[in-house]
């Protein structure tokens, strides 16, 4: 008997997901995806029934008066992007900063000068909680407009136990009040504040923010992982194993920010630890990246950063992938090294300066990027049985997602079986864009 439907996508130009319906993707795979010309997907109660030809899942559902229905003819059609690593979360901008950097100066002169993290810490200090939550919902949309459903937020400009808990809070009130779904991240360990020693800032994090922290999220009910930088000029190796210690007993899920300036170590000792990712890894080592292909710890690669910093050298993701590590991508949008929420311009960046191909872009946007924040078993597949989050782009193939550069290709984003973008309406409401039309309102 067919299935009755709430949401019916079809026909699609070009459907474009993961070759495999489970699992992280390693080495060949990452490359493997799954084309579908004439496409149609149904959802019920938010999640994908049916995802193949046109007329096959036409047949095997039953759209009723109050099924909405997208059409996308001629259009691109993917897994909602995942973001695995941003800061949208701080108030101020640096500005001035990428005009320094513009002119020569290094990330850690700037730092050095009174900039950087330390900047940021000042004006998000001085930021009420309202303040953060607004500007975070703010951001979020734009993200949102870009085709971003799921993304992880992270503390980390505080750099005190209030200001970070007041940042925790921020990401918790954002993570229940709009659509993108949200991944929290405590991070105080992101830089030393000034006038305090490294010792006694980490002594704090671990006997103050960790457990404190720690209350707030079983208050609130979700998975919150925690982070360290660990590089030269912010934590060592020995301060992010006492400060991993203290989270993993906590309940906290880890990840680590690792060779993004030098080698530290923090790679292998991540993946010791089962972290879910290892974030930058510019430096990483052939050792590592062995070590890395062995496990289920993600790595997630920036090449927005290596960009807007202008380096000469990137990620070594074809080496990554070769040697069959599960790579994924994200913005690491900041308001100092990486000023770019928008995943379709990190795509193209991932194709230009990481080498890497359109298919296995996609799908380090989507499945392993869901993998490195503990999403990967409900989201970044079109497959039955997933959340229903897709993203529809105003372009016919794949491929030119990369190729366009200059422009936002997305025209409408649905999360969890809802329409939550249109060209028309782009922050929610009951109208479809010029992607397609609606037979009947949007149901709550």
């Amino acid at each position: 008997m067919p299935l009755d439907v709430d949401l019916f996508v079809g026909p699609i130009g070009e459907l474009v997901t993961s070759a495999k319906d489970k699992g992280l993707l390693k080495g060949h795979d990452l490359g493997q995806i799954r084309r579908i010309k004439d496409a149609a997907v149904a959802v019920k109660d938010g999640i994908i029934v049916a995802v193949g030809e046109f007329a096959e899942v036409q047949s095997q559902v039953r759209l009723g008066k109050d099924t909405v229905r997208v059409e996308a003819q001629g259009k691109l059609v993917t897994p909602g992007l995942v973001d695995p690593h941003t800061h949208l979360i701080f108030d101020g901008n640096r500005c001035n900063e990428f005009l320094m950097r513009c002119q020569g100066r290094t990330y850690a002169e700037i730092a050095e000068a009174g900039g950087g993290i330390v900047a940021s810490m000042k004006a998000t200090r001085s930021a009420t909680r309202d303040r953060l939550v607004a500007l975070g919902r703010e951001r979020l949309a734009k993200m949102l407009l870009a085709g971003t459903t799921s993304c992880e937020v992270k503390t980390g400009y505080g750099l005190d136990l209030e200001s970070e808990l007041t940042m925790l809070s921020a990401i918790f009130e954002l993570a229940d009040s709009q659509p993108v779904e949200i991944v929290p991240t405590f991070m105080p360990a992101h830089a030393v504040p000034p006038q305090m020693e490294r010792s006694a800032y980490v002594e704090s994090v671990i006997k103050d923010m960790l457990p404190a922290a720690s209350k707030m999220v079983a208050e609130w009910g979700g998975t919150v992982f925690a982070d360290v930088f660990c590089d030269r000029g912010y934590f060592t190796l020995e301060d992010t194993q006492a400060i991993f210690d203290r989270a993993r007993d906590l309940g906290f899920k880890l990840k680590v920010h690792s060779d993004e300036f030098v080698n530290l170590g923090a790679t292998t000792l991540a993946i010791k630890y089962g972290a879910a990712s290892c974030d930058h890894l510019l430096n990483v080592s052939d050792e590592e990246i062995k070590l890395m292909a062995a496990s289920n710890t993600v790595a997630v690669l920036l090449p927005g950063t290596s960009f807007f910093l202008n380096l000469s050298d990137h990620a070594r993701a074809r080496t990554m992938i070769e040697s069959g590590v599960a790579v994924s991508l994200g913005s690491d949008f900041n308001p100092g090294s990486c000023h770019i929420f928008s995943l379709p311009l990190i795509w193209g960046l991932a194709c230009m300066h990481l080498k890497m191909t359109a298919e296995e872009a996609l799908n380090a946007h989507t499945v392993n990027a869901a993998y490195a924040i503990g999403l990967g078993e409900k989201v970044g597949r079109l497959s039955p049985g997933y959340q229903a989050d897709i993203t529809i782009y105003d372009v016919s193939c794949l491929e030119e997602i990369p190729y366009n550069l200059g422009f936002n290709p997305v025209s409408s984003v649905i999360k969890r079986g809802r329409v939550v973008r249109t060209a028309e309406e782009p922050f929610g409401g009951d109208q479809l864009s010029r992607c397609g039309t609606t037979t009947a309102p949007l149901k709550n």
